[in-house]
């Protein structure tokens, strides 16, 4: 099964955007995708993040096969679930991965926020990417903080047994601070990690793509 988890250090590092870049890259090439948000957060009527997700990959699956929960509260799954009275449900979404993976070429998964994020009672989004058994690309904000942010995601990955394919970084502000220029090349020496792409400030999709490195995914 060619698929991917992508997971953020943070809450608003561009992790949507990449994901929708590598869907609509993948598709330019020929290939089918498949696209998942198990959960999203902060819905006040359509789920925005997974129907851009839908959009980029041009998908036709159900909304409810892309993104099964959707609730209200903007906070982390676990809590808004409880909420509002809501039950997530793991194994419906490993078993709703598998049938999305049968279905298309690739697989791209979603998170929210970090890999600790509590997705339910008990299970974080490090215990969900496990069970799906897929690798992870990390997006992270390029920004002072960011080589913490990475190294932390990385060794908590690492000590669950996943692999991670790399890290891209982004500019989800328009001014860059003085560390913007030195995180990627320090988060690599730090984590062994390769950077697959640096995004600036506003860029276009097309141009996003082409400025991370897609091959090295291993989707293709």
């Amino acid at each position: 099964m060619r698929a991917l988890f992508i997971t953020g250090t943070d809450t608003g590092v561009g992790k949507t955007f990449v994901a929708c870049v590598l869907a609509a890259a993948l598709r330019a090439r020929g290939r089918r995708v498949a696209v998942m948000k198990p959960v999203e957060t902060g819905v006040d009527g359509e789920p925005e993040d997974a129907l851009r997700l839908r959009a980029a990959a041009d998908d036709p699956a159900p909304l409810d096969d892309i993104c099964p929960y959707r609730l209200r509260a903007p906070l982390a799954p676990a809590v808004a679930a409880r909420l509002e009275g809501a039950v997530i449900d793991v194994e419906r979404i490993v078993a709703l991965a598998a049938r999305r993976s049968a279905e298309a070429d690739v697989l791209l998964v979603e998170g929210v926020g970090g890999l600790l994020v509590p997705l339910c009672e008990g299970t974080t989004y490090l215990e969900l990417a496990a069970r799906l058994a897929l690798p992870l690309l990390v997006v992270g904000a390029n920004r002072l903080g960011t080589i913490n942010h990475c190294a932390l995601t990385a060794r908590a990955a690492a000590a669950a047994g996943l692999t991670v394919r790399g890290f891209v970084l982004s500019h989800p502000a328009p001014a860059a601070d003085a560390s913007a220029t030195t995180n990627a090349e320090a988060i690599t020496a730090l984590t062994g990690l390769p950077c697959l792409g640096v995004l600036a400030h506003g860029v276009a999709p097309g141009a996003a793509a082409g400025a991370i490195a897609i091959d090295r995914l291993a989707l293709e």
